[in-house]
């Protein structure tokens, strides 16, 4: 279970609300779990020994089973079944099997399959939900906005994302130096790569090649430090692949937020591989605007540098630009980072202005 620091607070305040007397919640410990409280959380504070009992579940990889016991145990508590159907239900299972009634549809199932409410937590996977067919037609289009970025001097890949006919965004770090030749000399040395597929017989389609302006190839930029983007300008060239080589310019509303908990798409070149698609349909833990960031859990990989993010409308609203191994207490997982389109678009408005 991908469990996150916010997620033990929440677990830790409903226990705390559906077993205020320490006796009844040594009771659902012994009964449900078969464990002794003390013997597994010590004593002291309530508050210190549900925290106890949690880190004890972790530990133990018995955590779905303390957040299933609790709840079995006392399931009218308000706090604890907010806690359970949003772990539970919308994180882990989307639509488990219950005792509440469903509509049945045609000729009876024998179920094959494992029955015990343990197996079937990690057996059961999250229901996909229906997606309007405007989905893929929308994911089409922006596709073909989206390129690789090389650099053999520097062996470097990254992604790019066209913007307006001749604007590509990506990364500021994409283009930084690794010895010494200053942005300019890469962006010219820089090679984009847009409908590098795979095809049919699994070999890699030729797409279309070009390279940047000769006389101004960036734009703007900001440091990676800051809003780690640049604006690059590509060679006019491209202009006639505008669309009859079906290449067009990613949508985008500058005004438009992503929001958590809400879904992302990563449109991407991992390890400078074919283009790839990762969808998540709540992927979105965090949105600090005031910051110009966007924090998910959409899988990316070195390469992945410069994806555009959409939104569920396919909508660009984020340039990926950071991933980072973490430990949470006793939990390693991956935290992913982009950079706000909103943000970017208040330093670069005045090369859109004709595309508003």
């Amino acid at each position: 279970m991908n469990f996150l620091g916010s997620d033990r607070k929440k677990l830790r305040k409903a226990i705390l609300s559906a077993y205020p007397d320490p006796g009844d919640l040594e009771i659902m410990v012994n009964e449900e779990l078969g464990e002794n409280l003390h013997a597994i959380a010590g004593g002291g504070q309530l508050n210190q020994v549900v925290f106890n009992v949690i880190k004890w579940a972790e530990t133990k990889g018995k955590l779905e089973r303390l957040i299933m016991a609790a709840y079995d145990a006392n399931s009218g508590n308000s706090d604890l079944k907010e806690f359970y159907h949003y772990i539970i239900e919308k994180k882990f299972i989307l639509n488990p099997i219950s005792g509440e009634s469903s509509v049945n549809i045609g000729p009876d199932i024998e179920w094959l399959g494992p029955t015990e409410n343990v197996q079937l937590e990690t057996y059961l996977q999250p229901e996909p939900e229906f997606l309007d067919a405007i989905f893929f037609k929308r994911a089409v289009e922006n596709l073909a906005s989206v390129c690789r970025i090389e650099i053999s001097s520097q062996r470097t890949r990254g992604t790019g994302v066209l913007i307006a006919n001749r604007l590509v965004l990506t990364n500021y770090h994409v283009l930084e130096s690794k010895n010494n030749a200053d942005i300019k000399t890469n962006a010219l040395n820089a090679i984009l790569h847009f409908g590098y597929f795979s095809s049919d017989s699994k070999n890699e389609s030729e797409g279309q090649i070009f390279k940047l302006d000769r006389e101004q190839p960036i734009l703007n930029f900001s440091p990676t430090e800051k809003l780690d983007y640049v604006l690059l300008q590509v060679e006019e060239d491209i202009v006639q692949a505008i669309p009859s080589k079906g290449i067009q310019p990613a949508r985008w509303n500058a005004s438009n937020l992503p929001v958590t908990g809400k879904g992302i798409t990563l449109v991407q070149h991992p390890k400078g591989d074919t283009m790839k698609v990762c969808i998540s349909r709540d992927g979105i833990t965090g949105v600090y605007q005031e910051r110009g960031l966007i924090q998910y859990v959409s899988k990316t990989e070195p390469g992945s540098s410069g994806s555009p993010c959409f939104d569920e409308n396919w909508n660009l609203v984020a340039l990926h630009h950071a991933q980072r191994d973490r430990m949470f207490s006793s939990i390693r997982g991956t935290i992913r980072e982009g950079v706000l389109f909103n943000s970017i678009y208040q330093e670069i408005k005045s090369y859109l202005i004709n595309e508003i």
